[in-house]
């Protein structure tokens, strides 16, 4: 916002002084205007991912995964069955558990490629997501496991397990399996 501000005041200033040179400043204001609208939309859709509820998550999944490649110019490996049954408070769930090892291939461990995989068979649901960043010491305490344990708190609130397997500069897979019981609630 304060480049677009800023850009706005020399374009301002270049409206009296020599109007001829306005179309480099505007193009910077638009170019951010557009950056910054488009990291609200996702922002917005990351409080309340309405493709969640509309798309189902798969359809969520791909949304965030879209955002992924647009913000961190990743490429991004997607093998999302069909939707799977369940209730939509683990849907809910298993959403975050995705954007939060999403959110840190693309912010944390600098990966260029990142594997999303969900599927689904008569006994369990898992989750998985891989990538090549600079992965990280799983048995040192860092204060920005916040988002690992946030992530294992909510596979055991659905009755199942997070797996992390990360070595320092070899990427992290994040691995969640929870049972697969029919959905009762939408």
């Amino acid at each position: 916002m304060y480049g677009i501000a800023l850009g706005a005041r020399s374009a301002k200033e270049l409206l009296t002084k020599d109007p001829t040179q306005l179309e480099e400043p505007l193009d910077y204001v638009l170019r951010l205007s557009e950056a910054a609208l488009a990291e609200m939309r996702a922002l917005i859709f990351e409080l309340r991912p309405e493709a969640l509820e509309r798309e189902g998550l798969t359809g969520a999944l791909k949304h965030h995964t879209a955002v992924l490649r647009t913000r961190h110019g990743i490429e991004v490996e997607e093998s999302l069955s069909g939707e799977p049954a369940m209730s939509w408070d683990t849907k809910q769930a298993l959403y975050r558990i995705a954007q939060e090892a999403l959110h840190n291939a693309g912010r944390h461990a600098r990966a260029t490629q990142v594997r999303i995989v969900l599927s689904q068979d008569d006994s369990q649901i898992r989750l998985e997501v891989a990538d090549n960043g600079v992965g990280f010491d799983t048995e040192s305490e860092h204060p920005g496991h916040f988002g690992l344990n946030t992530m294992r708190e909510r596979a055991t609130e659905l009755g199942g397990s997070l797996e992390i397997e990360s070595r320092p500069q070899a990427g992290t897979r994040v691995r969640a399996i929870i049972p697969a019981t029919p959905s009762h609630s939408t």
